[in-house]
This record gives C-alpha cells, sequence and structure tokens, in this order.
C-alpha cells in the first residue's frame, strides 16, 4: 500500500512538473509572439520567429520594458528605411503616395528621427540630408553634383536606393540649405524651413498656380486638416487676391457661403511664399539672386497677383507678410496656436515656426505615426482623446519622433490593430 501512495506522489510530482513547464513556455511564446509583432510593426517586414533581435525584444518585454522593447526593435534597418521613409514619402507631394523614389523631404524625416533632433526643425531647420561619401559601399556610385544632382533633380537620392547602401545608415546631416540663383549658382536659402523648402515639397506644391497649394499642403500634411476643414466664411477676405470673383456667375452669395470660407484661410498665409517659384526643374527664390523672368520689380512671383483683372479691387503682394485668420473661434481649438508670432509674419521660416508650434501640429505627427505603424488610418476627429494623449507625451519628449513610435507601437490601441 505504501509503494502505492509513493508511486502517486510522484506521479502527481510529474505531472505538476510537467505543467509548470508548460505554463513556463506558453508564457515565453506569448512573449516571442509579441516581440515578433512589435518588430514587424516597427520595421514593416516580415521576421522569422527564431531571428535573433526578435529572441532580444522579447527578454525586454518579459522584464516588463515596452519602451525598452520598442526601442530595440527600432534597431532593424527598416524600420528608417522602410516605415519612416514611406511615412515621409507619402507626406512629400501632392498624390500623397509611397510609390515613388527618395528625394530630400524623405531623407530629413528618416535623419530627423534617427538623430533625436526635435521634430519642429523638420519645419523649421536650415538644414538638409544627404549621403556620407565616406559611407558608400566600394564599387556604389551616387552621384553628388550640389547644382545637378541635388538642386535640380533628385539624382542623388534616387541613387541611394541601391540595395547595397543602408540609407538609414549613410545619411549625414548638413547644415545651411542652398538653392540655384538665375545664373546657376550654389549660393544659401534666405528663408530656409526645414522640408517645407525642401525640393520635393516646393517642387509640388510652388509650381505654376498661386502658391496658395503651398500653404493648403503644409496644413494638410503637418496640422492633419484638409482645406475643407478649417474653412471659415465669418473671417477677414481682405486677404484674398485679385484673381478670385467676389460674384461667381453673378451671385455674390456664392462667393460669401462657400469661396471665401477657404480663401480667407489660404490667402492670408499666402503672402509668406511671395518670393518663391519653381524653375526649370529648380526652386528659386527671389531674394537668393533671382529677379528675372516671372519676378516683378519687388521680388513678388507674378503668379501671386495674376489675373488681376477678375476683381481688381483685391489684395495685391508687394512683399512676404502674411496674417493669420484661422485664430477666429471656429478654428481656434482646432489648431492651438502657441507663442509669439502667430498672429502675423514674413516669410516661410516665420509661417513654418507657427505651424511647428501649435498643439495640432503635435496630434498630426501622432497620426502620421499610428498611421504607419498600426498600418490602419486613425480618424483624428473620433480619436482626440488619444490624439490628445500621445502628442503630450511627444512634446515632452522634446519632439522625439523615434520615441514617439515607440509608444504609439506599444500602445493598447495600436496592439489591437
Amino acid at each position: 500500500m505504501r509503494q502505492n501512495y509513493s508511486l502517486v506522489f510522484l506521479i502527481v510530482q510529474i505531472l505538476a512538473i510537467s505543467a509548470t513547464t508548460v505554463k513556463a513556455q506558453a508564457q515565453a511564446d506569448v512573449y516571442q509572439d509579441q516581440a515578433k509583432t512589435l518588430v514587424e510593426r516597427l520595421s514593416g517586414v516580415k521576421m522569422p520567429a527564431d531571428d535573433s533581435l526578435v529572441a532580444q525584444v522579447a527578454v525586454k518585454l518579459r522584464a516588463g520594458d515596452k519602451m525598452g522593447a520598442a526601442a530595440l526593435a527600432e534597431t532593424q534597418p527598416n524600420f528608417l528605411n522602410s516605415t519612416v521613409k514611406l511615412m515621409a514619402l507619402k507626406m512629400s507631394t501632392r498624390e500623397e503616395t509611397f510609390r515613388q523614389p527618395l528625394n530630400d523631404f524623405a531623407a530629413a524625416f528618416i535623419g530627423v528621427t534617427r538623430d533625436g533632433i526635435d521634430a519642429r526643425q523638420l519645419l523649421t531647420g536650415n538644414f538638409y540630408y544627404m549621403a556620407d561619401p565616406t559611407k558608400i559601399p566600394a564599387g556604389v556610385t551616387v552621384r553628388s553634383n550640389m547644382a545637378a544632382d541635388l538642386l535640380s533633380s533628385d539624382n542623388h537620392y534616387t541613387d541611394l536606393e541601391n540595395p547595397m547602401i543602408d540609407i538609414g545608415a549613410v545619411l549625414m546631416k548638413v547644415n545651411g540649405q542652398m538653392l540655384l540663383d538665375g545664373a546657376k549658382n550654389v549660393v544659401p536659402n534666405p528663408d530656409a524651413a526645414g522640408v517645407i523648402t525642401s525640393r520635393a515639397f516646393m517642387g509640388a506644391h510652388a509650381i505654376a498656380g498661386t502658391n496658395r497649394r503651398a500653404v493648403q499642403y503644409t496644413f494638410q500634411e503637418f496640422m492633419c486638416v484638409p482645406i475643407g476643414n478649417w474653412a471659415d466664411i465669418s473671417a477677414s477676405d481682405a486677404r484674398i487676391g485679385r484673381d478670385i470673383d467676389r460674384y461667381p456667375g453673378g451671385d455674390a452669395l456664392k462667393f460669401l457661403t462657400t469661396c471665401k470660407g477657404c480663401h480667407t484661410q489660404m490667402d492670408s498665409f499666402r503672402g509668406a511664399f511671395a518670393y518663391w517659384d519653381v524653375q526649370n526643374n529648380s526652386i528659386v527664390n527671389s531674394m537668393a539672386g533671382v529677379r528675372t523672368g516671372g519676378y516683378d520689380s519687388k521680388g513678388v512671383s507674378t503668379k501671386m497677383n495674376k489675373n488681376n483683372t477678375v476683381f481688381p479691387g483685391g489684395f495685391v503682394t508687394v512683399d512676404n507678410s502674411w496674417v493669420n485668420n484661422s485664430q477666429n473661434p471656429a478654428n481656434a481649438t482646432l489648431f492651438g496656436f502657441r507663442g509669439n508670432g502667430v498672429a502675423s509674419g514674413t516669410g516661410v521660416n516665420a509661417f513654418a515656426t507657427m505651424v511647428s508650434n501649435s498643439t495640432r501640429f503635435s496630434q498630426c505627427m501622432v497620426k502620421r505615426v499610428y498611421d504607419a505603424v498600426c498600418r490602419t488610418n486613425i480618424d483624428p476627429d473620433q480619436n482626440l482623446p488619444y490624439l490628445k494623449q500621445y502628442a503630450a507625451q511627444f512634446e515632452q519628449s522634446g519632439y522625439n519622433l523615434k520615441t514617439l513610435f515607440q509608444s504609439v507601437a506599444i500602445s493598447p490601441e495600436c496592439a489591437g490593430q
């Protein structure tokens, strides 16, 4: 009988040990699965279950260090070379598609994220990113002539998409944005504003037209607010240009109830871009030596005052000053402008500074990161509490995009996608 009890006791012990082992194995598998998902979320590529980075991330998760796990996951090269790059490419042009080659706008986003630079400098900084020639693999050609390959074309950046090049590793920050003057000389940019004055962004939005699109897309890409959502018919029409009919089809009411709402906003800021144009595939500014061919005697691009007989009493642009018509009650809460210089200013840098210091900029960056990492588009209106929470954390981190990616990637809302 005693032998039977001993046997039963032994079996119970074996079963208990086995159950503990199975439970431990199950927990280990959970952390491994979570680690795999986290790395894939941040890198945008499928990872083998036995990948060494996944295993290291799992160790962090097992220890309860979720932010550390996300930071480790960001060391996967495709975090910069795919996730950040594609997010930036989508923001860089009018088509809003990531299906395009690398450009100077996206290169700056990659560099600022990698280097932990205050993200507001993406809109206000006087720098750009290009390849460090000492880090280009032997036998690989990257065209790097400033005038021909960076300021007149994207040759330099398209060359960086060579499979042998780790874009995130070879980029270097260069202080002092440059432009071409009328004689094709390389000269300093007199009104540098980060990616807003990049060749990609200005080439998409300051070409032809009336430079209103540059304002529209600055708000659309960096405030996540399409023009229709910030139209305000109650604002002053004093800055609306002479090319906008106040009696479309002979109906003044149509202007007052439709056209006016958008133009009170765009036209009030449009003066910031008065000196900018695109000529011969290059971005030009009249203060950088371009005074002929498309500019008046004051250096204002002629497109700013074209079609001046449509409504001769409209506003005439004579310099690069602007005013903020988006501070009225209709938009004050939406944008949350803060600091000095939000009521008016001169030039693109002042305009971009106003945008980057707003609460809406921070919330928009949360949305951009969420859409990129969680693989679904978050509706700002329906998820404002989430955007506000992570925007506050973003600002507390010193506007660190890498930290924002980590926070969003481990957030419960993202995990559920």
